[in-house]
């Protein structure tokens, strides 16, 4: 009865220490995704940013609105500019969705490209998910936005 008791505790504290570590990636208390946004064109400007609104989203990109919870996507006002920050929390099981469409987002900068500063920002450009959240940062300090992001995370 003693091993019992002994290998039950030890599965108790096996499966609480896999649960405390599968923790998703969360925004800090209080900061919602604009503020994320707001943090990466403090940290790394861009050139003549202007925050997108539904109908913006809608007409400029392939994110099906209906797939997220809430975004904050910010880019460049002028042609010349690759610049983009956008900062997207799917609904659960819809972060492949909007990986996509921010990867169709990044392949259009990448083939609207044409000046070389602007293509060497949209080859550095970074892609990637945290938890629901799914980020797109196209800067010439790609650096510094990732690390304001990452600030904002806990």
């Amino acid at each position: 009865m003693k091993i019992i008791t002994k290998i039950l505790c030890g599965m108790l504290v096996c499966a609480s220490l896999v649960a405390c570590g599968s923790k998703s990636p969360s925004l800090k208390e209080g900061i919602s995704v604009k503020d994320v946004v707001n943090n990466v064109v403090e940290k790394a400007p861009m050139q003549m940013p202007m925050e997108l609104d539904d109908t913006t989203v809608s007409d400029l990109t392939t994110i099906n609105l209906d797939d997220v919870e809430e975004y904050a996507i910010t880019k460049a006002m002028i042609m010349n500019s690759a610049d983009i920050t956008a900062i997207v929390k799917a609904k659960d099981g819809k972060v492949e969705s909007v990986k996509a469409a921010l990867q169709e987002m990044l392949d259009t900068e990448k083939n609207n490209a044409y000046l070389p500063d602007q293509k060497e920002k949209v080859e550095n450009a970074v892609l990637v998910e945290k938890g629901n959240y799914v980020i797109l940062l196209i800067n010439a300090d790609v650096k510094a936005a990732e690390d304001a992001v990452n600030e904002c995370f806990e």
